[in-house]
């Protein structure tokens, strides 16, 4: 029998350990940033550029612990998401539950408030709204409680799918929403 060749040998003990870069990207990104915001908002130009985008303003904000107390993990975290629609000034917002999945991470809105993925980048993220289908498949994808009802964004034919969001001093994020 031939012996591995020493390059295969590591590349089967790399595959072999996946926890160790989800736990790098988990902590790259939140665990070891301290309590970091992310906060895009759009102007008017950039919005009558864009006339199907409904979505003015939006906020990630991760917190070292979930809402009930428990430390967050790669494995299992939450994530605060607030949006602002162009029709008004008032922050929707709502807690999602995410997990680290190879080179990003799944989250799942609250009460069925929809699906997304966060993709890290050099100072932002990238999120993107994924389509749920089924009745759904028309409407919008993310939904969030604000202080007089409920909102959403995200509809298939839209420019509300992806978002590029900077990071930002906590104390921008600290007035939008959740």
């Amino acid at each position: 029998m031939r012996p591995l060749p020493l390059a295969a040998t590591a590349l089967c003990i790399a595959a072999a350990a996946p926890t160790a870069a989800a736990g790098s990207l988990y902590d790259t990104t939140f665990g070891n940033a301290g309590d970091p915001c992310f906060q895009r908002t759009y102007d008017a130009a950039h919005l009558k550029a864009h006339p199907r985008q409904t979505v003015s303003g939006i906020s990630l904000q991760f917190t070292s612990f979930n809402a009930d107390a428990t430390t967050n993990t790669a494995d299992m975290f939450e994530l605060s998401l607030s949006f602002r629609l162009k029709s008004g000034n008032e922050w929707f917002g709502g807690p999602a539950s995410c997990k680290t999945q190879g080179d990003h991470f799944s989250c799942a809105l609250e009460g069925d408030g929809g699906v997304f993925t966060v993709t890290p980048m050099a100072g932002a993220l990238t999120l993107a709204v994924i389509n749920r289908g089924g009745t759904d498949a028309k409407a919008d994808q993310i939904n969030l409680e604000g202080r007089d009802g409920f909102a959403g964004f995200g509809k298939p034919a839209g420019d509300d799918l992806v978002f590029v969001i900077p990071k930002v001093a906590n104390s921008i994020c600290s007035g939008s929403g959740y």
